[in-house]
């Protein structure tokens, strides 16, 4: 079964509260696939068997690559794009206090995994190239503006996940993106040391100019599908109901995921 829609789960982008969105719409017809070795990507061929098995209506990942328009594995791949140097920051407050960085600190962290401390959104959201390990840095690779690509801004989080709705609803699928909270967005708040940050930004120069890209693609398309507002500020009014009564979290366990070896 083909899947409807394809979730690109950039590391703290609020993914969780999209799969959140994604099980409440389809409960136990979310594909959540990832590899076991820490940032292997997995590329189209190898989930094709597992989507051809599977009967799902979503599948969400944070390697899987995006296809181009001719291999895409459904007809909406959709991914949220967020301010580089908050995401590093959330980044770090997240995993700083696992043992492997205790030594090193942010430093070290931002040394180690040069795909995420540059460029990361393009680097996870380019269309696959010649690099081996999958998170080449290019900027004309992100097929922002293809059909069946969908990138929205976690700081217009209502936003994108109207116009997510929309794409779905002229493909026939009823789904319902309204969303109470964020999930996973941990307590407190960590700002990036002032002496890395003009460095950072220059690392992160292309992932700066794919958020602006993204903004005014959004304002195009919500132009053209809303343009009086009323159907964003509807949703609005379903994200305040919910709000009042808002769920647990519906995303599996990581134990339930399913994992490519290899």
């Amino acid at each position: 079964m083909r899947p409807l829609v394809v979730h690109h789960h950039g590391f703290k982008c609020a993914g969780s509260s999209v799969v959140h969105v994604l099980h409440r719409n389809w409960p136990e017809r979310v594909l959540h696939v990832e590899h076991r070795l820490p940032d292997r990507r997995i590329g189209v061929m190898d989930i094709a068997p597992l989507l051809a098995a599977a009967e799902c209506v979503a599948v969400t990942s944070h390697l899987l690559t995006v296809p181009a328009q001719a291999d895409r594995l459904a007809p909406v791949h959709f991914a949220l794009v967020r301010d580089p140097l908050q995401r590093l920051a959330s980044a770090w407050r997240f995993v700083g206090q696992q043992e492997r960085w205790r030594d090193g600190g942010l430093h070290g962290f931002l040394e180690a995994l040069e795909h995420q401390a540059s460029n990361f959104h393009v680097r996870l959201l380019g269309v696959p190239g010649d690099a081996a390990d999958g998170w080449h840095c290019d900027p004309a690779r992100v097929p922002l503006g293809e059909p069946h690509v969908l990138l929205g801004l976690v700081e217009r989080f209502d936003a994108s996940m109207f116009l997510l709705e929309r794409r779905l609803a002229a493909l026939g699928g009823a789904f319902d993106g309204s969303v109470a909270r964020r999930h996973n967005v941990g307590p407190g708040s960590f700002e990036l040391p002032p002496e890395l940050v003009e460095g950072l930004r220059e690392r992160n120069r292309a992932d700066f100019e794919l958020h602006a890209r993204v903004s005014a693609a959004m304002d195009a398309e919500l132009a053209r599908v809303d343009p009086d507002g009323s159907g964003l500020a509807e949703h609005r009014r379903r994200c305040a109901e919910r709000a009042r009564s808002p769920n647990p979290f519906l995303g599996l366990d990581p134990a339930r995921w399913t994992y490519l070896d290899g």
